[in-house]
């Protein structure tokens, strides 16, 4: 029993050993990079089920939040993979961040996104465009062979045909009288993220 006990605590610790390895295989810009994207699908998936309530009969607004809710998931699971706790962001309640850009970008794309359907749709159509550019750029702070690089190019993939969606019912729905504008402040909030990170990258390689 004490030799089965020893070979059991020698296998426990060597598996501690190998994802502690692991989680210093990414660096801290993937790191953080992850911990924003984790936001980011979130707020994905707060936005639309904020619309949904306002417009029930736009099926990209009830059935693309549970995409996004899978996104999520995904991107935790990567986490734990890597021995990184979340717990802080998982335990947010719907419309909460801890990132306050994103905190921001919440209130300012739920407001856009509450005077037509089509402004809706416009913010759904750019939110997913961001996705992409931002999976993008954290997706190069993470080696190709890796499972979370996988995992970043399928969420791409799933981000371009919701951004199909929202531009089929854009092509169906009526623009206001007036012309709204584009949200490009919030593509600003997420590049500009990225961006201090791809920075601060290219800062500590000099």
């Amino acid at each position: 029993m004490n030799t089965f006990k020893a070979s059991l605590i020698a296998i426990v610790t060597s598996l501690g050993l190998n994802v502690a390895a692991e989680a210093q295989s990414y660096s801290p810009e993937a790191i953080a990079s992850l911990r924003y994207m984790i936001e980011e699908e979130k707020l994905a998936g707060d936005v639309y089920r904020s619309f949904g309530n306002l417009y029930p009969t736009i099926r990209p607004f009830q059935n693309i939040p549970r995409s996004e809710d899978t996104h999520v998931a995904a991107l935790v699971g990567q986490a734990k993979a890597i021995g990184l706790d979340v717990g802080d962001l998982t335990s947010l309640a719907a419309g909460q961040y801890q990132n306050p850009s994103l905190q921001s970008l919440f209130g300012t794309l739920v407001a856009q996104g509450s005077a037509s359907s089509f402004a809706a749709l416009t913010v759904g159509k750019n939110i997913e465009i961001l996705d992409i550019a931002d999976l993008t750029a954290a997706r190069s702070f993470v080696p190709s062979g890796s499972p979370l690089y996988s995992v970043y190019g399928n969420l791409m993939n799933a981000s371009n045909n919701h951004l199909n969606a929202f531009n089929n019912w854009l092509a169906m729905t009526p623009a206001p009288p007036v012309p709204e504008p584009e949200t490009y402040v919030m593509m600003l909030t997420g590049i500009g993220i990225i961006g201090a990170v791809v920075r601060r990258r290219r800062k500590s390689g000099d």
